[in-house]
């Protein structure tokens, strides 16, 4: 079988070449380009196969390369060359390794063989070509399992008569349907290598999920999808991509723009981690998992097509096949299946419970519906041979763990879970492409605040200590909330510390102010309409915290602070505004059943995110709020009588260069003031109007006096209630003791009102012009 093939092109024609120097010699029978003579033998594929599989595999925690030095180490040219040769095809198109991770597998191997033959040159050449499809977790930690299949590959291409393999050389389709009897089907590989070798007839993508998502979406290119079997979904995908490639004229790459966005928007984002209850079968069901490679549902009762299943169809099929299950119990069994076959995905981490240890695994493929038996709705797994205790679990792993159902979202821990796979099956960041390198996110942390400094408290004119602590309070509670009388600066405050603690980047404030019509829809989610078409429809919408929330658990995100800021706490219906959101501010490692979207996801308030209310003890809500409030969030009192808001005033004056007259207003107003709650705080008289008589004369007519006749209404008439704290009598009063009886018989002295000359006040009290006008 020597004769040319037209084997067509795809994204990758330089690298496609490459691996068909390898293949097309291997499949033909022909010498091979490393050694000059055929490897790909059905002898050496059977040896191989004999060697790492069946009662030699080494299931331990050492490396895949440790283990295979082991194994073939001392084996001859040809059967080491055939390793490398087939290393080189599996390694070749993936686009998250390395160069060097490639070609070091090559060069690995071929240093074990007794004539140590050399990589040649083309080898090394082919690998710094750009991959063509992402390998991920499947093709990183399953290269054991891909490197058996390809030798049962090699054993079924030689064990066919030479029609076949000539029909198969001759037609894509005939050999995708030779490729596809190698016993114990390996998917992602079996795809590759069809791509490798029919380039211009079958996608560079190996996911079968994502091909089929891609021939859905560009079905109308050519009139309507054909079906949907796996050649179907393949001859439809050649026919669209010719279509596609003619209208752009260039080489359609599915997983580039503008095409992936037009079919990814139905896939989940990111890696994903599960934990997957064997409920009915127990310990022995989870065993078995183990022995056989599969992690499953019962499913004992469920009629579907898993390969064309959505939403509304295992909704139908659960209805029909739990007919005898009472209306909640038939939800469950929805959002598992829904989660078990439309949201878990190859690469992802699983972990099951065997006895009092944790096992944990990665998905090697797509869900699958099997007849007969109790564990019916299965995905293959690889599992990892370590099984941690649960009572060593780190957190958040322990109450993720506590999670109901039989399909839980445990993506949370997913970097502390991706410890526990095995060395060859975690990936690494020396094996990966710096272009996409899947690596799960960090373990969630609180990060650490930064400390208290001299700038901040100059700002606030609050001693640092005393800002320091209330810092390392938000670190130590992630929550707080400033309360005091009006004028305290509690809002700025707030604002202030809140970008301090996040730094440059202000997008990471966010500030809320609560009202009594406030409610949870507001705060956290609800449904709200929306209008297409013409037809108005309800729609899940978020609100502030579910946004800054949802931004601030990016992996991006994860070591930096956000901070919440909700103005006007005590306004709102609390009870009402946090509705079940109130047990996530007790237990930050604790997840709820969302009202809206419970059905879907658990939701957990991340640890980089910070929360800073205030309560205006005025406001007198604020005796309504309830012990459950009080008891999730410390209270950080801001009084005038008391640090740090006791000495703001004066330092601001101090700062400015001015006199300290306002200060000494201030707490002659306060000492006038019987209720602790209604005190005046300094900021009042920190704006610039208050440098003048008049604009004092303003703060007292329009600010403070309004909230004193507020307070004092049906016990005090408006007239004493000037007489007693309006402006000329605490002047007054001031002036009195700032000059003593001494300096006040002489009626012409004078003191000093921001830094101006001003004449003395004499026994009928200050005159006309004892502060200088505006």
């Amino acid at each position: 079988m020597t004769d040319a093939i037209d084997r067509g092109s795809g994204p990758s024609p330089e690298l496609e070449d490459a691996a068909w120097r390898v293949l097309g010699a291997g499949l033909r029978g022909e010498p091979s380009p490393i050694l000059g003579r055929p490897t790909w033998t059905r002898e050496n594929a059977r040896r191989l196969s004999a060697l790492v599989g069946g009662e030699n595999a080494d299931l331990g925690d050492r490396s895949f390369f440790e283990k295979l030095s082991d194994q073939i180490g001392s084996e001859s040219d040809d059967l080491l060359v055939f390793v490398a040769e087939l290393l080189f095809v599996h390694v070749l198109p993936l686009s998250d390794f390395k160069p060097t991770t490639k070609i070091e597998r090559v060069d690995r191997v071929l240093s074990w063989a007794p004539s140590r033959p050399a990589t040649p040159d083309w080898m090394r050449r082919a690998v710094e070509l750009p991959g063509v499809f992402r390998g991920g977790v499947g093709f990183k930690v399953q290269v054991w399992a891909q490197l058996l299949w390809m030798c049962r590959f090699v054993e079924t291409w030689f064990d066919a008569t030479d029609d076949q393999r000539r029909a198969a050389l001759g037609n894509p389709w005939a050999f995708g349907a030779l490729v596809a009897t190698t016993p114990k089907d390996s998917p992602a590989i079996r795809a590759s290598i069809c791509y490798l070798t029919w380039p211009g007839s079958y996608e560079a993508v190996v996911r079968a999920a994502d091909r089929k998502l891609i021939r859905d979406a560009f079905a109308h290119e050519i009139g309507g999808a054909s079906g949907n079997d796996e050649e179907a979904i393949n001859r439809d995908l050649e026919a669209i991509r010719t279509k596609v490639d003619d209208a752009a004229g260039s080489r359609v790459h599915w997983y580039r723009e503008p095409y992936r966005s037009q079919w990814e928007v139905k896939t989940s984002a990111g890696r994903r981690a599960w934990l997957v209850r064997a409920k009915q079968g127990g310990a022995a069901l989870v065993q078995s998992w183990l022995d056989d490679g599969f992690v499953s549902l019962p499913a004992t009762n469920l009629e579907l097509d898993v390969a064309t299943a959505a939403q509304p169809t295992i909704r139908a099929a659960v209805e029909s096949g739990y007919a005898h299950l009472t209306y909640a119990q038939r939800l469950t069994l929805v959002r598992e299946y829904s989660d078990f076959i439309l949201k878990m995905s190859a690469d992802d981490v699983i972990v099951g419970i065997l006895d009092d240890a944790l096992v944990v695994g990665s998905v090697l493929g797509d869900a699958e519906l099997v007849e007969g038996g109790s564990s019916r709705l299965r995905r293959p797994a690889a599992w990892s041979a370590s099984a941690p205790g649960l009572k060593d679990l780190p957190e958040p792993l322990p109450s993720l763990l506590d999670g109901q159902g039989a399909v839980v979202d445990v993506t949370s821990a997913l970097g502390v879970l991706d410890q526990y796979l095995a060395p060859e099956r975690r990936i690494d960041d020396d094996d990966l492409s710096g272009d996409e390198p899947p690596l799960p996110p960090p373990v969630a942390t609180v990060p650490e605040l930064p400390a208290g400094t001299d700038e901040l408290a100059a700002s606030l004119h609050m001693p640092r200590p005393s800002l320091q602590e209330i810092i390392e309070l938000l670190q130590d509670r992630q929550q707080l909330v400033f309360y005091g009388p009006p004028g305290t600066g509690k809002t700025y405050v707030a604002q202030a510390i809140a970008r301090h603690v996040v730094g440059s980047d202000r997008s990471r404030v966010r500030l809320v102010q609560f009202h009594p019509s406030y409610a949870y829809e507001d705060f956290f989610e609800g449904l709200r309409p929306s209008t297409e078409s013409g037809t108005v429809t309800f729609e899940l919408k978020p609100g502030p915290l579910r946004q800054i929330a949802d931004e601030a658990r990016l992996a991006e995100n994860a070591d930096a602070p956000y901070v919440l800021i909700i103005d006007e706490m005590n306004r709102g219906n609390l009870a009402k505004v946090f509705g079940e959101l109130y047990y996530l501010l007790e237990y930050r490692n604790e997840a709820v059943r969302l009202q809206y979207s419970g059905d879907i996801e658990e939701f957990r308030l991340p640890k980089n995110l910070f929360i800073i209310g205030t309560m205006n003890t005025v406001d007198r809500s604020i005796s309504l709020v309830d012990a459950a409030i009080r008891r999730r969030f410390p209270f950080v009192e801001l009084h005038p009588a008391v640090e740090p808001t006791k000495s703001v005033l004066e330092s601001y004056l101090r700062a400015n260069h001015v006199d300290t007259l306002r200060a000494q207003l201030l707490a002659e107003l306060n000492s006038r003031i019987d209720e602790r709650d209604l005190q005046i705080g300094p900021s009042f008289l920190m704006r610039t109007s208050a440098s003048t008589k008049a604009g004092l004369e303003r703060i007292w007519k329009y600010d403070i006096l309004p909230l004193l006749e507020d307070h004092y209404y049906g016990q005090r008439s408006p007239e004493v209630i000037r007489e007693q704290f309006g402006l000329d009598a605490l002047l007054r009063a001031v002036d009195s003791r700032r000059l003593g009886p001494v300096d006040l018989a002489v009626d012409t002295g004078t003191a000093e009102y921001e830094g101006r000359a001003v004449q003395s006040v004499g026994p009928t009290g200050p005159s006309e012009t004892g502060i200088d006008s505006e």
